[in-house]
């Protein structure tokens, strides 16, 4: 199908947070949101920029064990405590982050809730409060997002609907999704994967969301969709959700694995790793700061 398939009247964020934020998100299914959210933090960081990577999935914040972190500061909680008080300063930031060497350069991490059932405590009002209070301090936030628990339920059969008080857990989620800088979706690269991910696309046109979506296959291979993989899924993609592929990042799970059991960024474990390579292009796609016809890293 032509270019004339894809939107070209794309909608802005409804209102722009006070410093660049770049938001994952995925589908159910464990797609690789949070690992791609590390490395894209990781990857602004070593090209010179002060960066903050929050953990903001409030159904299952997982970034600390990711990073190797056991013993961490409050985090999240207290930020969000201290900026609606308006006592949020630049020493409150270095104490209740984490600081993470990469090279000469260091990412600062913000650990997340340390229980889903604390999710009130983030509201959309509050982290935009927290956005300003610490504008001259970083330069990008990357934010890991949490899945959609009333489209997830709506989606699955209309009787899950949960009661109000669960359908207001997804106010965060959409109002980063409406206002973060760029938004990158993941989507894993098999059949179930891609099915998930429409309804996840649906999801976010049913928000008027258009504009800087950056579309990602994570761990792109050939043995699951065949030796099109890559066609099928533009092409699907395309046509179902008007939605371009921007990056296919490779299988590169020997790698990945060792970079988990490590607590490290793919830059640190192995800079040649074929999806390091997929993500560092992405980030730099993110700095250009629009989307482009797909980049394809090399399979090794």
């Amino acid at each position: 199908m032509g270019d004339e398939a894809v939107i070209n009247t794309e909608v802005e964020p409804t209102s722009t947070y006070p410093i660049p934020v770049i938001a994952c998100w995925g589908s159910a299914g464990s797609p690789g949101k949070s690992t791609i959210a590390t490395n894209i933090a990781s990857e602004l960081t070593l090209a010179g920029h002060r960066v903050l990577l929050i953990d903001l999935d409030t159904l299952a914040p997982s970034l600390a064990l990711a990073l190797g972190l056991v013993d961490t500061p409050a985090g999240l909680s207290a930020c969000l405590r201290l900026a609606e008080q308006q006592r949020f300063t630049r020493d409150e930031f270095d104490r209740l982050t984490v600081s993470i060497a990469l090279g000469r350069h260091e990412l600062r991490f913000m650990p997340g809730i340390n229980s889903a059932h604390r999710w009130q405590e983030v509201t959309p009002e509050r982290i935009e409060k927290l956005l300003m209070a610490m504008a001259s301090f970083v330069d990008y936030v990357v934010l890991d997002l949490p899945q959609a628990t009333d489209f997830k339920a709506r989606v699955l059969h209309p009787s899950t609907l949960a009661n109000q008080d669960q359908l207001s857990r997804d106010a965060l989620l959409r109002s980063v999704l409406e206002k973060a800088t760029k938004l990158v979706l993941i989507s894993g690269c098999d059949a179930v994967a891609a099915q998930r991910f429409l309804s996840v696309a649906e999801y976010l046109a049913e928000l008027g969301r258009t504009s800087q979506v950056y579309v990602v296959v994570n761990r792109f291979r050939t043995s699951t969709l065949g030796a099109r993989a890559n066609d099928e899924l533009e092409q699907t993609y395309l046509n179902l959700a008007k939605l371009r592929i921007d990056c296919f990042i490779p299988d590169d799970s020997l790698n990945i694995d060792k970079a988990m059991l490590n607590g490290l960024p793919l830059a640190l474990l192995k800079r040649s790793s074929p999806a390091r390579l997929a993500i560092s292009q992405l980030t730099k796609q993110l700095l250009v700061g629009s989307t482009t016809r797909a980049s394809v890293a090399k399979l090794s």
